[in-house]
């Protein structure tokens, strides 16, 4: 039996919040591999996985999105303008994964590639136009490998 294609979303968390750099950015509370909390209430970052990509049937080239999500300065009190914020934080995930090498995930090793971004998209006014939500993204493709070398 085949082992499970690792989850490449679940690495990259474990990956950024461990990172003390990014944490000061982003609480590691506030990095998920799920939906936005409501209200957000400071920076979160969420991970998905739009796509795979490569000629690999096992999918192990993964195409991941790290979105940076920032509430209203009302809000988070910051001196920073909400995009810029979200742009600090995705550029900076960018830099991390970009750099990263041989990282181990459960039974897996990684390595990350930044491919676009940061992007900042108009304001998310979804939860109404009194709580917009500024987001900035990028993508990142990860090569995973099962079973690292000892």
């Amino acid at each position: 039996m085949n082992a499970p294609v690792p989850f490449a979303p679940g690495a990259l968390r474990e990956f950024l919040i461990g990172n003390p750099d990014f944490t000061v950015l982003v609480d590691a509370a506030n990095v998920t591999t799920r939906e936005l909390p409501d209200p957000l209430r400071s920076p979160c970052v969420t991970i998905r996985v739009p796509g795979n990509v490569g000629v690999d049937p096992m999918l192990r080239r993964p195409m991941l999105v790290i979105n940076a999500w920032v509430p209203p300065v009302k809000i988070t009190k910051s001196p920073l303008d909400p995009d810029e914020e979200a742009w600090n934080i995705a550029a900076l995930a960018g830099q991390l994964i970009g750099r990263a090498r041989n990282v181990r995930f459960r039974e897996s090793v990684w390595s990350g590639e930044w491919k676009t971004g940061p992007v900042v998209p108009d304001p998310d006014v979804k939860r109404g136009v009194d709580s917009p939500l500024y987001r900035a993204f990028i993508a990142v493709e990860l090569k995973l490998r099962e079973k690292p070398a000892r």
